[in-house]
């Protein structure tokens, strides 16, 4: 049912970013969300499905090139993140921090 509310594209970019944020929503509907390029464009729904440990991993590697040097130090230091996305972080730290 929350994927059909999802695909009906009824939401707002504030509950798109909820839905992103959560850590208790199905992978299905996080994989929606980063099909869907006019929800991806926003930055805090990209930061948010980066960072979500439910996302899967090559829909969060696939952002981390995306985010900024203080989001990409912050998720370096997160270790609830897969260690493929932290691994990518750390490695496009080095070269936007440098």
């Amino acid at each position: 049912v929350a994927l059909e509310v999802v695909r009906a594209n009824n939401l707002n970019d504030s509950e798109v970013e909820q839905l992103a944020k959560s850590r208790v929503v199905c992978e299905e509907i996080l994989e929606e969300i980063a099909r869907r390029r006019e929800w991806i464009r926003k930055y805090s729904v990209m930061l948010a499905l980066a960072i979500n440990p439910k996302t899967p991993t090559g829909i969060s590697v696939r952002l981390v090139p995306h985010l900024s040097v203080k989001d990409l130090r912050n998720l370096v230091r997160d270790r609830n993140v897969p260690d493929a996305v932290r691994q990518t972080a750390v490695r496009i730290y080095r070269v936007k921090s440098a």
